[in-house]
């Protein structure tokens, strides 16, 4: 293939569906505002979805792409025209997806995502191209025939179970946060009269008394659970990775399936994550950390997650992961815990907030007790974070360290060579004390990454610092 192609006719419902999504936001202010059986909100809905349309043709007519064996270009626009040159040593990864309403086509969009890519998108999009392409994409990136690239067996395969799943979701307790965020941004959002009747139950059930109150709170945290049950079984449902040679191939998606290819000499570390809900029942969630181009998520444009195993049991984790990445010989890390006696350093600015918690029982009781619960919160956070924070060193190229992150602990390791700067920094008051902080970057996403052992004993300080130093070299 070495001529324009265009893509397949169903880009046009995939653009349509993507500028829709865009002006989600305007169009759910205006039903909401307006009520759907308002005439000025059907027109306004229309030509949106007319505008959307017609965007969504010129998308398409105007976007046509080469493969050829040395590289993979994409042309766009009309009046301005823009060519995008992927060779294929460039490429980091390649993504699959394939929305429901593509699979009776046997059409698939792929993502190419490489080092100098955008924070928002991937380098190269190939909206709806026949599956086929994929493996012409694969052959040409390593150099291999055809036909033996589409018959490479799988080393081996970890899979996650539907009972795996609905765990994953009921212990999932990021949909906590982002209903608090919803919320926060919903005070702005809804009309004042739904306001105002959400204010007027409350005040009814408060006067119904406590049995009732527990009871509302039940029902909410049911919702809760069942929304978060939803949203990981469309995420994760058939969650499978798969290693053969070396690449790692992770795919998952039920309405969307999601397929994406990582070269393992890429991986930049590997991070553990296990909050205190999954503790109790001895289970972790396993990422990689990749540079380059990576899906974002929220306002500070944060890496998406990658899971290897976003569930398994502490039992067989170590044993899956060193099947399918031999090569990090991975094992239980025997920590060093650099900072137990230096509690006063985590504590020392919530506890100056105490005089206010007391003033603010004086003004009002639900206040005192909110700042009680959170001042109490961030307290355990950070306790947590001085009392088991530390580093161990598993052999001459790799650390692992650990940290807390409100209440889930994170280890993550790391080979010697991915780190890119060591740096160990005091201050005149800490000095004396013999403490400080230590710094290690490591470059994630399209940026870098610090990873931090803060108020940590000098001695601790230098250890680390000696670690990061490369080997002598046995002709000196």
């Amino acid at each position: 293939m070495s001529s324009r192609q265009k893509f397949h006719p169903i880009a046009i419902a995939s653009y349509w569906l993507q500028t829709i999504k865009q002006w989600g936001f305007y169009i759910l202010l205006l039903v909401l505002n307006n009520g759907l059986r308002e005439s000025f909100t059907l027109l306004a809905l229309a030509a949106i979805a007319l505008l959307a349309l017609v965007q969504a043709l010129i998308k398409y007519f105007t976007r046509t792409y080469v493969i050829s064996p040395e590289k993979i270009i994409i042309y766009h626009g009309f009046f301005r025209k823009k060519e995008t040159d992927i060779p294929y040593e460039r490429i980091q990864t390649i993504k699959q997806r394939q929305w429901f309403f593509y699979k009776p086509f046997n059409i698939i969009q792929i993502l190419i995502e490489t080092a100098g890519g955008s924070k928002k998108e991937a380098e190269g999009d190939l909206p709806a191209v026949a599956t086929a392409t994929l493996q012409l994409l694969e052959s040409y990136r390593h150099r291999a025939p055809l036909e033996n690239e589409t018959e490479q067996a799988a080393t081996h395969t970890y899979h996650v179970t539907d009972e795996q799943i609905i765990l994953f979701g009921l212990t999932d307790l990021s949909i906590l946060a982002s209903l608090t965020a919803l919320m926060a941004f919903g005070t702005e959002l809804i009309p004042d009269s739904w306001y105002t009747n959400a204010v007027t139950s409350a005040e009814d059930v408060f006067r119904r008394g406590w049995v009732f109150m527990v009871g509302i709170v039940f029902i909410v945290l049911l919702l809760i659970m069942l929304i978060s049950l939803a949203k990981n079984f469309f995420q994760f449902y058939n969650f499978k990775v798969s290693r053969s040679n070396q690449t790692l191939t992770i795919e998952s998606g039920l309405l969307e399936r999601k397929v994406q290819k990582v070269p393992v000499d890429k991986i930049q570390g590997i991070r553990i994550r296990q909050q205190l809900l999954r503790k109790l029942l001895k289970l972790s969630t396993v990422e990689i950390m990749l540079a380059g181009g990576q899906e974002q998520q929220g306002e500070n444009n944060v890496p998406k997650k990658l899971y290897v195993f976003p569930i398994i049991s502490d039992q067989s984790l170590y044993s899956t992961l060193d099947a399918l990445l031999p090569e990090w010989q991975m094992q239980q890390p025997d920590f060093v815990l650099a900072s137990t006696k230096n509690s006063w350093y985590f504590w020392r600015w919530y506890l100056l907030t105490l005089p206010l918690i007391g003033g603010s029982f004086y003004f009002n009781l639900y206040v005192g007790i909110l700042s009680v619960s959170a001042t109490a919160f961030f307290l355990l956070c950070t306790w947590l974070d001085f009392r088991y924070q530390g580093y161990a060193i598993q052999t001459e190229s790799r650390l692992c360290l650990q940290t807390f992150e409100a209440l889930t602990k994170v280890q993550t390791f790391v080979e010697r060579p991915k780190i890119q700067a060591v740096s160990n920094q005091t201050s005149k008051w800490l000095y004396p004390k013999q403490i400080g902080h230590t710094s290690m970057a490591i470059k994630t996403g399209l940026g870098t990454e610090n990873l931090r052992l803060k108020f940590i004993n000098q001695k601790h300080q230098e250890i680390l610092k000696q670690f990061y130093k490369p080997l002598e070299s046995p002709c000196k």
